[in-house]
């Protein structure tokens, strides 16, 4: 009588394993892309290179609280040789973050600036040009790359997003995964009453873990009901999960070497399988397949 039990003839290593998947799928246009709000986006995958609409800041922006100046009309002040300055024509008062005045080109800060009388003050050393002013474009110049394509974003990278003007960023869809309990003896969560599991039940528990784990990864995730150990409802439930727009289907168990073990059987039937047997444990059963 012919054996119903799965043979690992080709057992592959995780490494080959992996190369057999990427070489028959383009993982990098398996998914579609779409467009969300910048700040929205963090943990999402850039679709393609995203460049700075403006400049941050867009404006000569004092870096220090004090008093914005020409710094040109400083020069030679010493200690010995202050110089004067009128608040409002040689000097205007300016808090961090603020534009800068017409004309002026740097700050001097408040802890250096002696008063004289209301409208005077005095300083007892030179300034630079730009010194303690945030030029134009010296965080982020427009037209710059902020991200790259396939590029995971940050938090942080959602702020440079927003300072570079960028408010919509174009992301790859979060990948689609449809899991497929299967086994006789499973019972989900859901269903179980009471203190006692009936005899010979178990609590499905997988999906639960591989659930967490994709939206973990930035996926989403639909499970099935628990199909029993019978080939044609697999095959019926792997059917129905092909014909959504799901990109991943798992189907959970049925993969070993048991008598009721159908899954090998039933991906063949819709199509076909690459793998059959990792060296790893656990996982030795996992099988990847195309349909």
């Amino acid at each position: 009588m012919k054996s119903k039990r799965n043979i690992y003839l080709k057992m592959k290593s995780v490494e080959e394993a992996r190369q057999i998947l990427f070489d028959r799928f383009n993982l990098r246009d398996f998914l579609g892309k779409e467009t969300v709000p910048a700040t929205k986006a963090a943990d999402r995958v850039t679709a393609e290179p995203v460049f700075a609409r403006f400049s941050s800041p867009n404006f000569h922006a004092a870096a220090m609280d004090g008093i914005a100046i020409r710094a040109e009309t400083t020069f030679g002040t010493t200690v010995d040789r202050p110089k004067k300055l009128r608040i409002g024509k040689d000097a205007f008062f300016i808090n961090t973050g603020q534009m800068m005045p017409k004309g002026t080109n740097a700050v001097v800060m408040i802890e250096y600036v002696l008063p004289v009388d209301e409208g005077t003050v005095e300083i007892e050393s030179a300034a630079y040009p730009w010194q303690n002013v945030r030029r134009v474009g010296e965080d982020i110049v427009a037209t710059e790359l902020i991200l790259p394509q396939n590029h995971m974003i940050t938090p942080y990278d959602i702020g440079a997003l927003l300072n570079g003007g960028v408010l919509n960023v174009a992301v790859k869809e979060k990948p689609k995964v449809i899991i497929i309990p299967t086994g006789s003896e499973l019972i989900r969560p859901d269903d179980v009453s009471g203190e006692i599991l009936p005899p010979g039940r178990v609590v499905e528990s997988n999906s639960a873990i591989m659930e967490a784990l994709i939206e973990k990864c930035g996926g989403k995730c639909l499970i099935y009901p628990v199909v029993p150990d019978n080939p044609e409802e697999i095959l019926r439930a792997l059917q129905r999960a092909t014909e959504t727009d799901c990109h991943l289907v798992i189907i959970s168990a049925g993969s070993s070497a048991g008598s009721e073990d159908y899954t090998a059987g039933v991906i063949r039937r819709l199509g076909e399988v690459l793998v059959h047997g990792v060296t790893m444990m656990p996982g030795k059963p996992t099988i990847l397949g195309m349909v």
